[in-house]
């Protein structure tokens, strides 16, 4: 925890609480009643053990201001809402061909959807962040599926931080109907000038029976900024999420994955990759609760640190008393590419039933000399050999992709400007 007195200076500088209704007022109150009891995270909790905050700490951060978009962002055809330092930016968004519930969340606050929703999938046992985000998030989008609709094209949603020394929390909503399905793309960025900036994202699903959603997080931030996330799913009977987790930027950048298993069926898929280089630091922390019968869960994350980076990876499956018939599989892999880069895991199971498959696997290592050599005896230089087998090893979490163009840009991400060197071989 840090010292009261910091603790008193995050508050007096977020001033108030954001007016709103009396549902969310009590949330709030007890969010910055906890907050000033928890303090942000440090060293000494275990949670956080080995991730150092003391950079992100060092900033005085203002909140951020609702403001106008002032970065470029590529064309698109599609779906895209924009939002700008927390807020929803709808003049730079394009959701007006979409027959589905879209848009900011502090405009429906009134909607009894959002009410039963807000704040579901959270844990009892939060850090400090989570606290921050419940008791100051003004803004974010929510988007609300039909039972029965099937959306054919995916979602865009386009985080962009561009106000230097200011944090921003952002509350997210996605709510599927029964027998519904959709794709959303959360994509965060940093402005062109690459601003020193700290974004707390809470993006919550909640799912009716047999709805599916495929979630993607691509987080591309400037090495300056700090991020701080959670995806956190509560699945009714027979519903099917995917969790696509993948981080490519940001000096320190932790990501919380949590899924309750709340309906017989029910299935959770989570995949994660991580590249990092130069003094990168990005945690994963993931929890899967078995709380019924006849659920499965399958966690695939894999890292590879370069430079003086490093990954901490937490991964923990809990699998209640009446949770018989679980089936819950858990890999972390990571690749170091660097004698300085550290990779931590700590793959947990946690099982209270006695008619379970559960599973859970962790390394760590370096790249096979053997694959090395053979690649050069086929004529491909050392570094391409290099790059070639590291492109391979990112790949098994990219083939898990199966939106096309998604899974094509990914593949382009890491192949042409990760990965300097194997763009001549593909």
């Amino acid at each position: 925890m840090i010292a009261a007195d910091q603790t008193q200076s995050w508050i007096d500088g977020h001033s108030v609480l954001a007016n709103a209704p009396a549902w969310l007022n009590k949330q709030r109150t007890d969010a910055l009643t906890q907050f000033e009891t928890l303090g942000l995270p440090g060293v000494r909790d275990e949670q956080w053990r080995y991730t150092n905050l003391r950079a992100l700490k060092s900033t005085a951060y203002q909140l951020a201001e609702r403001s106008a978009l002032n970065t470029e962002l590529p064309a698109t055809n599609g779906t895209r809402l924009v939002i700008v330092d927390g807020y929803v930016d709808l003049e730079a968004s394009s959701i007006d061909n979409i027959d589905v519930t879209l848009g900011s969340l502090s405009d429906m606050l009134g909607n009894t959807e959002v009410q039963a929703a807000f704040g579901t999938t959270l844990p009892v046992k939060q850090h400090g962040f989570m606290s921050l985000n419940t008791a100051y998030a003004d803004d974010g989008y929510v988007l609300i599926i039909a039972p029965k609709l099937v959306l054919k094209d995916h979602i865009e949603v386009v985080f962009v931080n561009q106000a230097s020394e200011t944090v921003s929390h952002t509350r997210n909503l996605i709510i599927a109907g029964a027998h519904s399905q959709c794709t959303v793309v959360e994509r965060h960025i940093s402005a062109a000038d690459n601003p020193t900036h700290l974004s707390n994202v809470i993006t919550e699903i909640v799912t009716a029976d047999n709805a599916h959603v495929d979630h993607y997080k691509i987080q591309q931030l400037g090495d300056a900024a700090f991020h701080i996330g959670g995806v956190f799913v509560n699945h009714a009977s027979h519903a099917h999420v995917k969790s696509h987790n993948i981080a490519l930027g940001g000096r320190i950048a932790r990501n919380d994955v949590h899924c309750n298993l709340l309906g017989q069926g029910a299935h959770i898929e989570m995949n994660g990759l991580v590249v990092g280089s130069g003094a990168q630091h990005v945690d994963n922390h993931t929890q899967v609760n078995h709380l019924v019968p006849h659920c499965t869960s399958d966690e695939f994350y894999k890292t590879i640190l370069d430079d003086q980076s490093r990954s901490v990876f937490r991964g923990r499956i809990v699998v209640a008393q009446d949770a018989q018939q679980t089936n819950a599989d858990q890999q972390n892999n990571n690749l170091l590419l660097s004698p300085q880069a550290e990779a931590d895991c700590k793959p947990q199971l946690e099982i209270y039933a006695d008619d379970v498959k559960c599973s859970h696997g962790a390394t760590v290592g370096q790249l096979d000399p053997k694959s090395i050599f053979y690649l050069k005896s086929r004529g491909i230089s050392d570094e391409q050999a290099h790059t070639l087998l590291t492109f391979a090893f990112a790949n098994e979490v990219i083939e898990r992709v199966q939106v096309e163009s998604i899974r094509t840009e990914l593949t382009q991400l890491i192949a042409g400007e990760l990965l300097s060197g194997l763009a001549d071989l593909v």
